[in-house]
């Protein structure tokens, strides 16, 4: 027997290419709506974790800058390029020996910042350590007792903080008075170019040299 049915209500099987097409379309702009989102998100999570790297080393670079300022007697020196600290009064003299002196500066080469003390070599007695520990007047060039110890093979250094681009203290006390306050702006090296941070402290007690 033949079918009643017309041949135009009959069920379709499948998807018609225009169909097909329009799916196919759909598919694409949604999965190019992922891939976007999905970039951005990651590069969003790239800025997250680079601010807090930035971060940890801001914090890092205060700790080890404010170990040398607070402690410090008082500033012996200060430019943009160059720190110079009496830390401590271990010869209990109220004047400074070449020991008892620091000097923070920034190194372009290695991208570090760096200490400078004197240190005598582990042979020599007391009593030779004392004769080559100069005492000076407040009024000496600082840079120049640091080339005269450097010269002797008597000059040893330490890195205070890495990836450091460039530096420059400041210390923003009132004119006339002796600075307690010191500021250490940086431009710290990371990945996506320097980026600048600011570490700075204050000498807890100014104490300062007699002579």
């Amino acid at each position: 027997m033949m079918s009643s049915v017309h041949p135009s209500r009959r069920r379709r099987n499948g998807l018609t290419l225009v169909e097909m097409l329009l799916a196919m379309s759909i598919t694409a702009m949604v999965g190019a709506g992922i891939a976007t989102m999905m970039n951005v998100l990651g590069r969003d999570v790239g800025l997250q974790y680079e601010a807090r790297a930035v971060l940890v080393r801001t914090n890092s670079a205060q700790a080890r800058f404010s170990a040398y300022v607070a402690p410090a007697r008082c500033i012996l020196d200060a430019n943009q390029e160059r720190l110079v600290l009496w830390l401590k009064d271990s010869r209990e003299s109220n004047t400074v020996h070449a020991s008892e002196i620091r000097w923070i500066h920034h190194d372009p080469e290695t991208d570090q910042v760096l200490v400078d003390f004197v240190a005598f070599p582990d042979t020599w007695s007391e009593a030779a350590k004392s004769l080559a520990d100069t005492e000076y007047r407040s009024t000496a060039s600082w840079e120049d007792v640091r080339s005269t110890f450097a010269n002797l093979g008597l000059l040893a250094t330490a890195p205070l903080m890495d990836e450091v681009a460039a530096l420059k203290f400041s210390t923003p006390d009132a004119v006339g008075t002796d600075p307690r306050l010191v500021q250490a702006d940086l431009q710290l090296v990371t990945r996506d170019g320097d980026v600048a941070a600011q570490v700075c402290d204050s000498i807890r007690v100014l104490r300062l040299p007699v002579n």
